[in-house]
């Protein structure tokens, strides 16, 4: 089978473990990184061993053998990064949060599908084995009905109100940050339809959400998410039915998943060694692109706009008051 060459667009921290997952997979290789600046997409193809290094997107995007492009850049420009790979006819994995609105991926997805490329966003944490292994429990009865649900997230950003993390002008703030596993982890685990939502949010003086936290009622289970840039605690998530429970270990990182029976008591246990956990996306991503499909099954566009329809409903039920 012929190598399967990725493009970055964007040279930025996380695309190093990118790199890494892509070392693993057989037949797949980083072929060039791009970036606006020269100067740090040569310093990350150094550091990386990329073999080509643009300081212009377009260029790398020209290329006839990039056969796929994974976007690393901060939030607010993965719309128009996602619209330039689609002008170019190259089909690519976004890293979260997707976009800024639903609206844009509503955009972005349908142009995709228009053009006949796999589009995908980048929600790693679905395919982890700790995951996987929650959602067989769950779809085999083992238990019951899932009847509440619970995510947890919260870690302290700092006090830099010009940092990705927290700056709204690159499309910051703690529900696109984390809210997104939260919800994504969450809604897939459930696999119910959702009926009502209702948000809640805490902000920054600057304006970007700092705390936030969602009732979601599916059409059994009632669940919850809290996530925040200004607190500390182990990262949680509980799916509880009328016949027993499932934790999750290491939360998106899918450190491992423990199962309760009824008595509350442990039946089983799934625990998984660390490692980069980017390494099934990416081996997802090439399958789409090379069957020709236009999404993932395990990430569907309609799971993308779900999350970013309840971001936006976020915005408008607690607007930031200057």
């Amino acid at each position: 089978m012929e190598m399967f060459r990725f493009g970055i667009m964007g040279a930025a921290k996380i695309g190093a473990k990118f790199c890494d997952a892509v070392r693993k997979i057989p037949g797949a290789q980083v072929a060039a990184v791009s970036s606006k600046s020269q100067e740090r997409a040569d310093a990350f193809a150094r550091a990386n061993g990329v073999p080509e290094a643009y300081g212009d997107y377009r260029q790398m995007l020209a290329r006839p053998d990039i056969d796929g492009v994974y976007i690393d850049t901060t939030n607010n420009f993965h719309y128009e990064n996602m619209l330039l790979c689609l002008e170019y006819g190259k089909p690519f994995l976004c890293e979260k949060a997707f976009t800024i609105t639903k609206e844009q991926a509503q955009e972005v997805f349908a142009k995709a599908e228009e053009k006949g490329l796999f589009s995908m966003e980048a929600m790693w944490s679905r395919f982890t084995p700790a995951v996987q292994k929650a959602k067989e429990w769950i779809d085999s009865g083992r238990i019951g009905q899932v009847n509440l649900a619970n995510y947890q997230f919260c870690f302290v950003s700092g006090n830099d109100a010009s940092h990705r993390l927290n700056a709204p002008e690159l499309g910051g703030g703690a529900n696109r940050d984390i809210g997104v596993y939260a919800f994504e982890i969450l809604s897939y685990l459930v696999n119910q339809p959702l009926l009502e939502a209702k948000t809640m949010a805490s902000r920054f003086p600057y304006g970007s959400d700092c705390t936030d936290g969602m009732l979601l009622r599916f059409e059994h289970a009632i669940a919850s998410t809290q996530v925040s840039f200004r607190a500390i605690a182990p990262e949680t998530a509980w799916f509880c039915g009328d016949r027993g429970s499932i934790q999750l270990l290491g939360g998106h990182k899918g450190g491992g998943a423990v199962l309760y029976g009824p008595d509350r008591q442990e039946i089983e246990r799934f625990e998984q060694p660390e490692e980069n956990g980017f390494v099934y996306e990416i081996e997802e991503f090439i399958r789409g692109v090379r069957e020709q499909k236009l999404e993932s099954d395990v990430i569907p566009h309609r799971d993308t706009l779900l999350c970013m329809e309840l971001f936006d409903l976020c915005d408008r039920e607690n607007p930031w008051e200057k």
